[in-house]
């Protein structure tokens, strides 16, 4: 038996200092499902938009796994639970008190049954990533009730079953993005806000649990692949070995993660490579480059990257080393693109750059797990990454991270 909890860090990074929550988007859920079939609700609006994902999911399901794996689906037997871990009630199954629910929610697969906290869990969610976010965890703890009728074994607390279950919920979270939904709706910039909880509920970095959900990298890839393949796919995902999993160094000063010369190393043998002529473009403090703004700007006549240490000092404070170096690659991956003669404006080129960093991103010696997470978190947050040469980017940031996991995977012949 094992319980599968899914977000027990998420109040203590959100303690930790979170940017502001953006505006609340548009309404996830069209029209609410009663909860009266969740044991301990209390009917409140919490517990309505819970009751209105698992409607949908298990909709989802009942079309899907036949298809997937040629035999009926039989919704959950053991129902769901809302538990107030402020309150003194009743315990959800695998569990021995409430407070074990704390800022959690998870599969019981002795009983067949999934619970939430929906006083410190579910508010803090719908707060902070909006309601998207709740769509993606519940629908990752259903992912688990699919492992449990499809013979997999829910008792092994591995990575592998938890990018399973990422994959099956990008899986659903596509159907609903393509209108099948019968009350969810979800649309770029929701999609985007779901994306950060995935980001912030990674395993902490140095550390070994019982109950491993992956890297920032493994779930965001793991939910990628679902929502682009489908759920027939999921059983082919597991965790990537893109990074080392070696101890996290302390946050490198912001000149270290500025250093140019292995970064002008790779882009020039890369132009070098397909037959183009790689002048280093000169790093600088001043002047801007003419009508582009941010941490990183690139100017064509004469190549140069103009850096604004203000600017790119919060992120290397906020986020570590590597969301510096990152948002520094992408300029020198513009710079690629400028010197071999390919299209440097528009979505296409912010496409190509964003996927030319994550190819940088992945071959640097020594990558550790906490670098790779540092990237991802600066490519899903920052438009600067995808900026074209006249300053502009119109990916999503679930567009750029399926970039940037291009060229990390692939490599530069992926982008």
């Amino acid at each position: 038996m094992r319980a599968i909890g899914l977000v027990a860090l998420v109040i203590l990074v959100i303690a930790g200092g979170c940017t502001a929550a953006p505006p609340e988007p548009a309404r996830v859920v069209d029209h609410t499902v009663d909860p009266a079939f969740v044991h301990g609700t209390d009917q409140g609006d919490a517990d309505r938009v819970a009751a209105t994902v698992v409607t949908d999911v298990q909709r989802f399901w009942a079309a899907q796994y036949p298809a997937v794996f040629g035999k009926p689906w039989r919704d959950l037997d053991g129902g769901f639970f809302s538990v107030d871990t402020n309150g003194a009630g009743a315990p959800p199954p695998c569990a021995t008190d409430v407070k074990d629910v704390e800022g959690n929610a998870y599969y019981c697969a002795t009983v067949d049954a999934i619970a939430w906290d929906r006083a410190a869990l579910l508010p803090v969610l719908r707060e902070h990533y909006g309601d998207a976010s709740v769509v993606v965890v519940l629908a990752h703890e259903i992912g688990h009730a699919v492992q449990q009728r499809a013979g997999m074994d829910v008792d092994d607390a591995s990575v592998r079953l938890e990018a399973m279950a990422d994959c099956y919920s990008g899986s659903f979270v596509r159907w609903v993005v393509d209108g099948h939904a019968e009350h969810l709706r979800i649309d770029p910039e929701q999609l985007d806000r779901a994306m950060r909880a995935i980001v912030v509920f990674r395993d902490p970095v140095n550390t070994s649990t019982t109950a491993a959900h992956g890297t920032a990298f493994d779930r965001v890839s793991a939910f990628q692949s679902g929502f682009r393949d489908g759920a027939r796919r999921c059983a082919d995902v597991t965790e990537t070995s893109l990074a080392a999993p070696v101890p996290d160094d302390a946050n490198k000063p912001l000149d270290q993660a500025l250093r140019t010369d292995r970064i002008s190393g790779y882009f020039g043998d890369l132009v070098a490579q397909r037959g183009g002529r790689w002048t280093a473009p000169d790093v600088r403090s001043t002047p801007a480059c003419p009508g582009t703004t941010g941490p990183a700007t690139f100017c064509a006549q004469p190549p140069a990257i103009v850096i604004d240490r203000a600017a790119i000092t919060e992120p290397h404070r906020r986020i570590g080393d590597q969301a510096a170096t990152t948002l520094l690659a992408s300029r020198f991956a513009l710079a690629a693109l400028t010197e071999l003669g390919r299209p440097t404006t528009g979505a296409a080129a912010s496409t190509q750059i964003t996927c030319l960093t994550g190819a940088y991103t992945a071959m640097q010696p020594g990558l550790s797990e906490g670098d790779l997470d540092e990237a991802v978190t600066i490519v899903l947050e920052s438009d600067d990454v995808a900026r074209d040469a006249q300053g502009t980017n119109t990916l999503t940031g679930f567009a750029r991270l399926e970039a940037f996991r291009t060229g990390a995977l692939g490599g530069a012949t992926a982008c």
